[in-house]
């Protein structure tokens, strides 16, 4: 085992296990993200009034409002994309960087140096003071102190020992992927790499979805109500404004009522402006989940 892997044996565990490549699952477009900004609820609500300001446009004329609307829409759901593919690109450029770390592995009796990428199942890595481990693995000799705060937040270093039994391994014998050596000298043998790896595992899981931290949770609480109350408000002035144009207009006059109602031109007209009305106010009232985030 001190010496390492053959160049055979490296063949053999690549075909069988992998490498240690962390691969991106999902890749998304600039053009993909301004699709799922579109799917926004508030950019929803604007294309709806959107639509309602078109079909006014040729009774109303108010061309201006119209155009003013469709710009808002572009240049928010712009700004958000740009930002989110900003972010992608920097996620990317990153994982392209740790892929050009190097580290030490012995093969064939002696040390190589290789990119943390080719690193195998089983491969014998060196680590010292300062060093990035280059994937999961257990201490077979020497011991070593890390610093593991990138996986578990604790500052203070982790001793690491060796393994006296690799079939009764405990947790001071392991040692993984992105923690850095602190301090002492030791050898470890690999057995995780890639997506495998606890780090990559957490990778996975924040491409998937990021976890809301517990203030997000309290924000997203308050928004809802916030946002329930603006839906009652947007109902009431829907209502209130009908029965203004339908009942008071007409002053409660049955027939002027009921011949108010059965004009479906008229109806429709009134219809539409109470759902823009509404609108407007769901818009003003309800809040905008990405400022309350960031």
């Amino acid at each position: 085992m001190t010496n390492g892997l053959s160049n055979d044996e490296v063949i053999e565990k690549r075909k069988k296990y992998g490498t240690n490549e962390i691969i991106r699952t999902r890749k998304n477009t600039f053009f993909h993200l301004f699709i799922e900004t579109l799917g926004d609820p508030i950019i929803k609500i604007l294309l709806i009034v959107l639509a309602v300001k078109v079909i006014f446009l040729f009774r109303h004329f108010d061309i201006f409002e119209t155009i003013g609307i469709a710009v808002a829409i572009l240049v928010a759901s712009l700004i958000s994309t740009i930002s989110e593919y900003g972010s992608e690109k920097a996620f990317v450029r990153l994982q392209e960087e740790s892929s050009k770390i190097k580290c030490r592995v012995k093969r064939n009796g002696k040390v190589e140096e290789i990119n943390i990428d080719e690193v195998v199942m089983d491969d014998i890595a060196l680590l010292s003071s300062g060093d990035k481990i280059p994937s999961d693995g257990i201490i077979v000799s020497g011991s070593i102190t890390v610093d593991e705060s990138m996986m578990n937040g604790e500052t203070k270093e982790q001793y690491k020992e060796k393994a006296i039994n690799l079939n009764n391994v405990k947790d001071n014998n392991l040692v993984y992927r992105g923690t850095v050596v602190y301090d002492g000298y030791a050898l470890m043998k690999v057995n995780k790499i890639g997506a495998d790896t606890l780090y990559g595992k957490l990778a996975s899981e924040l491409e998937e979805k990021a976890l809301p931290s517990p203030l997000k949770l309290r924000l997203n609480k308050l928004a809802k109500t916030i946002s329930k109350l603006g839906y009652i408000a947007a109902i009431l002035v829907s209502i209130s404004y009908l029965f203004s144009n339908i009942v008071i207009e007409n002053n409660f006059n049955i027939t002027k009522i009921i011949d108010t109602v059965t004009n479906i031109p008229l109806l429709f007209g009134y219809l539409l402006e109470a759902l823009t009305l509404s609108v407007a106010v769901i818009v003003v009232a309800v809040p905008e989940p990405c400022f309350l985030y960031g």
